[in-house]
């Protein structure tokens, strides 16, 4: 059977200070899954990312092309820098298929890989193979138990009212109680 997709995981790290106690929400994690929401439901990329400790992992999955296109891009966002592929292999289907960028809040799943990796703070850096296909797995969980642990992503409804303030209050939330678990690993 022919591969027709491809899933790249790359780490970063932020160029933005990590939020600060008393900020409502931090804005720049905001922008960037705003963005990679619009840019990856533009290019048929799905995927998901978690970020600690000033670092990002993110997964796409995609056709290689619009995948390299986007890297390309994102190469040149100054939010982030020192980009480096952890994987690139090819899938034979998506299994992020519901979420242009899901915005994975497994913090308490996070510190628990990190203990079994005897690893004290979040740093994809020093994943080897197998620690970021474990880290993928935890994504891919994450998806299939949707409502557990992650923020709505833009395919929720974008009709006025109720609805969407309680999308943008899930969502305000999300990110304050991730920022918040963020602050806690980096001064423990």
């Amino acid at each position: 059977m022919t591969n027709h997709y491809s899933r790249m995981v790359y780490a970063s790290k932020a160029t933005f200070k990590p939020f600060k106690a008393g900020d409502s929400i931090d804005k720049d994690v905001k922008d960037i899954l705003t963005t990679a929401r619009r840019e990856n439901k533009k290019n048929n990329l799905v995927g998901a990312l978690y970020y600690g400790n000033g670092c990002f992992f993110q997964c796409l999955e995609g056709n290689q092309q619009d995948i390299d296109q986007l890297y390309a891009k994102l190469e040149k966002d100054p939010r982030h820098h020192e980009l480096k592929v952890l994987s690139l292999e090819p899938v034979e289907q998506r299994s992020f298929s519901s979420w242009e960028m899901k915005y994975a809040t497994i913090d308490r799943e996070v510190r628990a890989f990190l203990r079994t990796h005897q690893m004290g703070k979040f740093n994809p850096y020093r994943f080897s193979p197998e620690m970021t296909a474990e880290l993928v797995g935890l994504l891919q969980q994450a998806d299939e138990n949707a409502g557990e642990f992650h923020e709505p992503t833009a395919r929720q409804p974008e009709n006025r009212g109720v609805s969407m303030t309680v999308f943008w209050l899930t969502n305000i939330i999300s990110i304050i109680a991730t920022a918040i678990i963020t602050l806690w690993l980096v001064q423990a």
